[in-house]
């Protein structure tokens, strides 16, 4: 079934109850009147129609929809429905450490910290805000085990936690950490991903990372970005355990194109990107899917387009085509090769040297040919990527990303 926007839900309830009040006096109507109801009618049930979003289940799903209708499947094979605890008093002369996700795959980094400082005999919660629940709780069924408490007003808290932990400091929680600060409660924050680290292409001075007491940087990149501030190098568990795991080898053509133009950052040329993306595909005669991010708004005249994530894609893709994201790390780090495409002219400086790892293309001619240049015959790209990924992602195969992570927090939860 396809799935119906919220304003279509809206626009069939309203149809269906005034269809229902018409009825009952219908006779007693005007005839002009009862015309013109008709047309208003057909006019809303027809702009109800238009603005539906096609999506990953109908059945005109071009070109793949034998892995779609497969990934769609395994994400929807829920063991059960997460909800959050209310948050109460623990009572214990230990306070526990705070840990804090804003999005699904930051439970790969929080949950294996948490586990770490529980091994130390660190007590920890993880507690979810109102805001980033819908990106977080179906994530949550991967650890039926978990407590996950609601997140209160920091006020509240402020006597039962010892530090706090956040994957970022800016948006929804950029309140929370200045008043954690405030009333002197440590705040640690770990870099989620690739970060626009000065806000080149953003139109807010976010300064993201730049209000915490120690920053646990994913690799050099990071902590070269923010000297300014007291950071550590840790890695990152997912991107780590994604490295070490077998490549994706695909031998079916399939370019996933990355559509992320989310938080107001360059949404004016989300058209010229995705033309020129979609263009290049054609012409290559390239298979493809474009895939939305959450948090994208963009309504794309296309039936190749799928809310199923980048991530869920990539083991069944032969290249990622992005602009600046995380998804490129991940791809990376899983083997699929990857080509970031800025025909916009991004200026964000952590794409700017691939050091041989990918292509960089400005224009759909461009990308075209890069696509074509790509070898045919399933190949590990990890041999590609190394030297950027390692810069940029440090990894210790003797000491896990959640295991340096728990040594450097473990002074500060413990004071």
């Amino acid at each position: 079934m396809e799935s119906l926007s919220r304003v279509r839900r809206f626009i069939v309830l309203f149809v269906s109850v005034w269809a229902g009040l018409l009825a009952s006096f219908w006779e007693e109507l005007d005839p002009i009147l009862r015309g013109a109801t008709v047309l208003v009618g057909v006019f809303l049930v027809a702009f109800g129609l238009l603005r539906q979003r096609p999506t990953t289940a109908t059945a005109e799903m071009d070109p793949r929809m034998d892995i779609l209708e497969q990934v769609v499947a395994d994400e929807t094979r829920r063991p059960w429905s997460p909800s959050t605890m209310p948050w109460l008093a623990t009572g214990a002369s230990t306070k526990p450490m705070l840990l804090i996700p804003a999005a699904d795959y930051h439970l790969a980094e929080i949950v294996p910290i948490a586990r770490e400082l529980n091994r130390r005999d660190i007590p920890t919660r993880i507690a979810i805000g109102v805001s980033p629940w819908e990106r977080t709780w179906a994530a949550l069924s991967a650890y039926p085990e978990l407590d996950v408490f609601a997140l209160p007003e920091v006020d509240e808290m402020s006597n039962d936690v010892s530090a706090v932990l956040v994957m970022k400091d800016t948006g929804s929680l950029g309140p929370l950490v200045r008043r954690c600060k405030e009333l002197g409660i440590p705040t640690l924050g770990k870099v989620e991903g690739a970060q626009d680290f000065w806000d080149s292409d953003t139109p807010d001075a976010r300064l993201p990372y730049r209000n915490l007491d120690l920053v646990l940087c994913q690799g050099a990149f990071d902590a070269e970005a923010l000297s300014d501030r007291e950071s550590i190098v840790v890695g990152s568990t997912r991107l780590e355990r994604l490295w070490w795991a077998p490549p994706a080898t695909s031998t079916r053509p399939l370019a996933v194109i990355n559509l992320n133009f989310v938080y107001g950052v360059r949404t004016a040329d989300r058209k010229l990107w995705l033309d020129t993306a979609m263009e290049a595909c054609d012409q290559a005669a390239v298979p493809y899917v474009i895939s939305l991010h959450p948090a994208e708004r963009a309504q794309v005249d296309s039936n190749r387009v799928t809310s199923i994530s980048a991530s869920r894609l990539l083991p069944r893709a032969t290249v990622l085509i992005s602009r600046f994201s995380t998804m490129p790390l991940e791809a990376m780090a899983r083997g699929v090769p990857f080509i970031y495409h800025n025909p916009h002219a991004e200026t964000v400086k952590t794409f700017a040297d691939p050091m041989g790892a990918f292509e960089v293309t400005q224009s759909a001619d461009q990308l075209a040919q890069a696509l074509r240049s790509l070898d045919p015959a399933p190949t590990d790209a990890r041999l590609r990527c190394a030297p950027f990924f390692s810069h940029h992602v440090d990894i210790d195969r003797d000491r896990p990303s959640e295991l340096r992570a728990a040594e450097a927090i473990a002074p500060i939860a413990t004071r």
